[in-house]
């Protein structure tokens, strides 16, 4: 494999001269692990994608607004027994929600290699609203 001459600040046209330096064989390689090196990025990308919108995930508005009124009606002691299941489904779907929502900042955190705390800021993030 011939040497290659590269200045220690590199440019695209740097890159670009090093790559015309290869040969046949060599550029085929190259191309290849620059391919396979594209595409594992771009998977990369989505995963970090689809994790940023689970820790986006959300009660839908009517359910969110209908759990707060349980939560109020439950802290003064006047459920009925059917508003009372109405809230353990509530409070259940919004519990494994928030779950799901933290396992995905976690896993964006190790990915990134930062402290939660960071990765809150730099995605946004929104507690769950737990206030009546």
């Amino acid at each position: 494999m011939p040497t290659v001459q590269v200045p220690a600040q590199l440019t695209v046209e740097h890159l670009l001269a090093a790559v015309k330096q290869l040969s046949p064989a060599e550029l085929r390689e190259f191309v290849q692990q620059l391919t396979a090196w594209q595409e594992q990025n771009g998977r990369q990308a989505e995963e970090e994608a689809a994790l940023i919108k689970a820790t986006k995930e959300r009660l839908p508005a009517a359910n969110e607004r209908r759990l707060k009124r349980l939560i109020r009606k439950s802290e003064r002691g006047t459920l009925t027994p059917k508003e009372l299941d109405e809230y353990r489904v509530l409070a259940q779907q919004s519990e494994q929600l928030d779950v799901r929502r933290v396992e995905a900042l976690v896993k964006l955190a190790q990915r990134w290699g930062k402290p939660v705390q960071v990765v809150m800021q730099e995605i946004g993030w929104e507690s769950g609203n737990d206030e009546a």
